[in-house]
C-alpha cells in the first residue's frame, strides 16, 4: 500500500467524500482514484477549492478536503483556508510538498514552509514525516477541525511520501487504530449559573437575546424558539446565523448589523435597543461582525453571555458574567425555569418588518433598474423555503442579509468572519455539490463576481445547476460607501472599472445567460432556471444608494 492511498483510506474513514483542488507535479505520486467514494473536483483557481470545501463542511458538518500543489499552489490556497477560519468551517487543506531530502525552505525549488505559512490561520498544521504518520496526522486534523470553534487544519504532504510502499496489512493496522474525529458532547452548564441567569431575565424589563450560528452548529434553533416564547425574549441575529428562528415568528426581530438604519433610512438601532436593559449573548462569535456599540444605546443594559467557551476576546468585549456550557442544554435547563406567563412581542418587531417590507417598493420611477432589495427578494421567493442563498461580499450582501427572509438553518450563506471577496460563485458550487436536490442561487457583485469567474466552467463540468445574478454597477461599490462616509469624495481610480459583458462571458462557458431589467423578467427567468436544470447566469444593471 503506497502512502497515498493510506491516506485518501484515512480520509475517507473520518467522512470525507470530496477533494477540492488542483494537482500539480506530485501527480507521479498520487491520482486521487485510489480510494472509491472519493470525488476528486477539479477547479480552475486553488482559492475556489477551499472556498467549495468550506461551504460543503459547513452545510453538513463534516470535514472536507480542499488541495494544492506545492509552492504557489498552496499560497493560492491560503484565502480559501482563512476564510474557513474566521467562518468557522471544520475543513482540512492539503498541500503537497517537495520530496524530503530536498526540503530547504526557501531554497529549492518551489520549497516553502508549508505548515509555517498556514500554521498562524489554522487550528493544527503539520508536516508529514513519515508513511507512519499519516493515519495519526489526519486524525488530529479531522478532530481538531470539528472541536469548537470549528476551523481549518492542515497537512503538508511531501511527495516522496505519497510514494512510499508499506505492507497491506501494516496500513490496514493503522487505519483501524485511527480514533474517531466525532467531538465529545458538550457538557452541560452548572445548575446554579442557570438559576441565576434565569433570574436575571424573569427580573429584566427589556431583554432581547443575540443567536450566533453556533445555535446551528448544535442543533440548538427548537430549544432556541421555545426560549423565547416561553419567556417572551425578542431574538436578533447577525448575518452568519440567519435561520436560527423563522422570519415571521413573532419573537423574530431579524439581522442586524452596521447598515441597518442607513438602509432603512430609520433610526432602527436606536428603537430596537434604546430600552434594552438585559442583552443575552446565546453562542455569541465576535467574528459574525454583530459589535457592542450596536446594542449599547442604554448606558444601564447588562450583557450576559451563555456558550461552551469563555470569552476569548477581553481586549475589545466584557460581558459581565459568562455562563459556560452547551448551548443546547443551556437552553433546555432555562426552559424549564421559564415563567407561568411571557411577555408579548415588542411593537418595534411589526415596525422593523412594516420598514423592510416597503423598502424597495416604492413606485418604478424612483428605480431606473431593480433596486437591490427587490431582486433580493424575487430570488429568495424563487428559491423556496429550502433552497440556499448564496451571497458574495460587497454592498449587495448587506441587501440580500437584512432582506432575504431565511426561515430554516443554512439557507443563507455568506463569508461574514472573513468577508472574503469572490466568495460567492464557488460558495455556491460546494452548496450544490452537498445538496444537488435543492435550488441554489448566488447573488454578487460585478467585482466578486469577475474575481472568481474562472470557475464557470467547473459548473458545466460538475453538472452544477445554479443561477447566478451578476448585480452589474460597473464598480466597488462599498468601498464608494466607504470612501464617501469617511472623506465625502469618490476617488474613481480606485472604484470604477471598465464594462463587461457576463451574459457573453456566461455563454462562453456553455452556461446559459441572460440580461435583465426588471423584476418581473428576473422572476421569470429565475424560474425558467431552476425549471431548466441548467447553469444560468443572470446580469441585472444596479444603482446603489452609496451614502446612506
Amino acid at each position: 500500500m503506497r502512502g497515498a492511498r493510506l491516506f485518501l483510506e484515512a480520509a475517507k474513514r473520518h467522512g470525507v467524500k470530496h477533494v477540492f483542488g488542483i494537482v500539480g507535479g506530485e501527480a507521479s505520486a498520487i491520482l486521487f482514484n485510489e480510494v472509491p467514494g472519493i470525488t476528486f473536483c477539479l477547479t480552475r483557481h486553488e482559492f475556489a477549492a477551499g472556498i467549495m470545501a468550506d461551504v460543503y463542511a459547513r452545510l453538513t458538518g463534516l470535514p472536507q478536503i480542499c488541495y494544492s500543489t506545492f509552492g504557489p499552489g498552496m499560497t493560492n490556497l491560503t484565502t480559501g483556508v482563512a476564510s474557513a477560519m474566521l467562518d468557522r468551517s471544520p475543513m482540512i487543506a492539503v498541500s503537497a510538498q517537495v520530496d524530503t531530502p530536498e526540503i530547504v525552505y526557501n531554497h529549492t525549488h518551489q520549497c516553502l514552509d508549508n505548515a509555517g505559512v498556514m500554521r498562524p490561520i489554522t487550528k493544527f498544521a503539520h508536516e508529514i514525516r513519515s508513511v507512519e504518520e499519516i493515519t495519526w496526522a489526519m486524525s488530529e486534523a479531522a478532530k481538531l477541525a470539528r472541536v469548537e470553534l470549528p476551523g481549518p487544519t492542515f497537512l503538508s504532504f511531501p511527495r516522496d511520501i505519497m510514494l512510499k510502499e508499506i505492507a497491506d496489512a501494516d496500513g490496514d493496522r493503522l487505519l483501524a487504530a485511527m480514533p474517531s474525529s466525532t467531538p465529545e458532547a458538550l457538557a452541560a452548564p452548572p445548575k446554579a449559573d442557570i438559576d441565576w441567569l434565569a433570574a436575571q431575565i424573569k427580573a429584566a424589563k427589556h431583554p432581547i437575546a443575540l443567536g450566533g450560528n453556533l445555535l446551528i452548529r448544535e442543533d440548538a434553533c427548537a430549544e432556541l424558539r421555545e426560549f423565547a416564547e416561553r419567556f417572551g425574549v425578542p431574538v436578533c441575529t447577525g448575518l452568519a446565523s440567519k435561520g436560527i428562528l423563522p422570519e415571521s415568528h413573532p419573537f423574530h426581530i431579524g439581522p442586524v448589523n452596521k447598515y441597518l438604519d442607513g438602509i432603512l433610512h430609520q433610526p432602527v438601532l436606536d428603537r430596537v435597543f434604546g430600552d434594552c436593559d438585559l442583552m443575552l449573548l446565546l453562542g455569541f462569535d465576535f467574528a459574525e461582525d454583530v459589535k457592542p456599540p450596536m446594542w449599547l444605546r442604554n448606558p444601564s443594559v447588562r450583557t450576559l453571555t451563555l456558550g461552551p467557551m469563555p470569552n476569548a476576546i477581553e481586549k475589545v468585549f466584557q460581558p459581565e458574567r459568562e455562563v459556560i456550557g452547551s448551548l443546547r442544554a443551556g437552553l433546555k435547563m432555562l426552559v424549564d425555569r421559564a415563567p407561568k406567563t411571557a411577555r408579548p412581542p415588542p411593537d418595534y418587531i411589526r415596525e422593523v418588518r412594516d420598514l423592510k417590507a416597503r423598502s424597495g417598493e416604492s413606485p418604478i420611477q424612483q428605480y431606473p433598474t431593480p433596486p437591490p432589495q427587490g431582486i433580493v427578494k424575487s430570488v429568495r421567493s424563487a428559491l423556496g423555503v429550502n433552497g440556499i442563498m448564496c451571497t458574495d461580499i460587497g454592498l449587495h450582501k448587506q441587501y440580500a442579509g437584512l432582506f432575504s427572509a431565511t426561515d430554516i438553518p443554512n439557507t443563507f450563506m455568506c463569508s461574514n468572519g472573513c468577508g472574503t471577496f469572490g466568495f460567492g460563485l464557488p460558495a455556491g458550487l460546494g452548496a450544490k455539490i452537498a445538496f444537488p436536490d435543492r435550488r441554489v442561487a448566488v447573488v454578487c457583485g460585478d467585482g466578486g463576481f469577475h474575481s472568481t469567474s474562472h470557475d464557470l466552467e467547473t459548473a458545466v463540468r460538475f453538472r452544477l445547476p445554479i443561477v447566478v445574478i451578476v448585480c452589474k454597477d460597473n464598480s466597488f461599490g462599498l468601498i464608494k460607501h466607504y470612501q464617501l462616509s469617511g472623506q465625502q469624495t469618490i476617488f474613481h481610480d480606485a472604484v470604477d472599472f471598465g464594462d463587461v459583458n457576463f451574459v457573453q462571458l456566461a455563454q462562453a462557458n456553455g452556461w446559459v445567460g441572460h440580461f435583465v431589467t426588471s423584476r418581473d423578467m428576473l422572476e421569470e427567468r429565475l424560474e425558467e432556471a431552476f425549471t431548466a436544470r441548467k447553469p444560468t447566469l443572470l446580469e441585472v444593471p444596479v444603482r446603489y444608494q452609496y451614502r446612506f
